[in-house]
């Protein structure tokens, strides 16, 4: 059976929990910037050059060094 201790005790940390959070909430919507209707979206960065890959078209891959061929079951199961 619960004593008026462990009561108190579940209310006034339900209350501190719900202040809490309630306190949180208030503060993310103080800080969240207002919604403007004009937003300005800086240009996309261009890729540098050496960060560019450039593929060969001339060579095929090696179907026998596939990605496919090479997987496993175990048969012990």
């Amino acid at each position: 059976m619960l004593n008026k201790r462990t009561i108190w005790l579940t209310v006034l940390g339900t209350v501190l929990l719900l202040g809490a959070a309630l306190f949180t909430l208030r503060a993310a919507e103080r800080t969240a910037p207002p919604p403007s209707a004009e937003r300005v979206q800086p240009p996309p960065s261009a890729p540098e050059e050496s960060a560019t890959i450039t593929d060969d078209p001339t060579t095929a891959p090696d179907p026998k060094q596939s990605a496919d061929n090479n997987v496993s079951f175990p048969t012990d199961i």
